[in-house]
């Protein structure tokens, strides 16, 4: 009689056991499937989808983050109070920001001959990034060319359209063309899709002139044919990302190539 109980009970502990490991090794697929999916999937995102209120259907904490940016109102930080505008078949916009020229009159005659004389108004948030430019009285006053739109737009499958799949040479058409123009084939202010990849959601570059600019400077310390999509480190990919258009630059030659001036070192002389 208790030789058999000892037998029930080995088998009982063995089921136990299979079944513990076999609970284990399930446990075990689960989190390797979440790691390959680190998000829940509303939606299928491409490397076409420029929208960031799609993007937000399986990321809603980072959308809502980034709606947070149409807030008007000023803290200890900055920011800007809004300001009404009486919308116009130029500037249909019915709210804006103070004109900093109203506020310091000096820069009006520090500018002189420049667009920012006759329009330069508070900053406001990425969301309307896009929006004050295009209305911007600078467009009335200077025919600027595309390449202002690197920065305000959400341009990287614009640079896809017009290089045939090549960002960068869809970069050059885009610099080509005047910004009124081709300011009409962009929906977007800068967002998702501009700064990650749309299958694995990490951080990259498709700024060009970003591209080129790194190498340049990276080249001038002695490292060559620097890829920074492939050479960064996730920590300075987070710096990176935003130094794709929060940055000096200047327009080069006739077709008007978005140029970082780092070749010879990041310090002004």
């Amino acid at each position: 009689m208790i030789a058999r109980n000892r037998r029930v009970l080995a088998l009982v502990s063995g089921i136990g056991g299979s079944v513990l490991l076999i609970a284990l090794l399930l446990n075990i697929f689960e989190r390797k499937v979440e790691s390959r999916n680190p998000f829940y999937k509303v939606v299928e995102i491409s490397d076409d989808i420029d929208d960031p209120a799609i993007w937000g259907k399986n990321f809603p904490h980072q959308y809502d983050g980034y709606m947070k940016t149409a807030d008007m109102t000023r803290t200890k930080y900055g920011g800007s109070e809004a300001l009404a505008h009486v919308p116009t078949d130029k500037d249909p916009r019915n709210m804006t920001s103070q004109q900093k020229t109203d506020e310091d009159p000096r820069l009006k005659t520090m500018w002189a001959g420049y667009a920012f004389a006759v329009d330069f108004r508070e900053e406001r948030g990425h969301a309307y990034m896009l929006e004050d430019q295009k209305y911007t009285e600078r467009q009335n006053v200077v025919k600027q060319p595309g390449t202002c739109l690197n920065c305000h737009g959400s341009t990287y499958t614009l640079y896809k359209k017009l290089g045939n799949g090549d960002i960068t040479k869809g970069f050059e058409e885009m610099n080509k063309i005047p910004y009124k123009e081709v300011v009409q084939q962009v929906k977007h202010p800068v967002s998702c899709i501009d700064c990650h990849d749309a299958t694995s959601m990490s951080l990259r570059i498709t700024r060009p002139a970003f591209i080129e600019g790194i190498r340049a400077y990276k080249a001038s310390q002695g490292i060559s044919e620097y890829d920074v999509n492939k050479m960064a480190t996730r920590q300075e990919m987070r710096t990176f990302v935003c130094g794709q258009c929060h940055v000096e630059y200047y327009f080069k030659g006739d077709t008007k190539r978005l140029t970082y001036p780092w070749s010879k070192g990041l310090q002004s002389r």
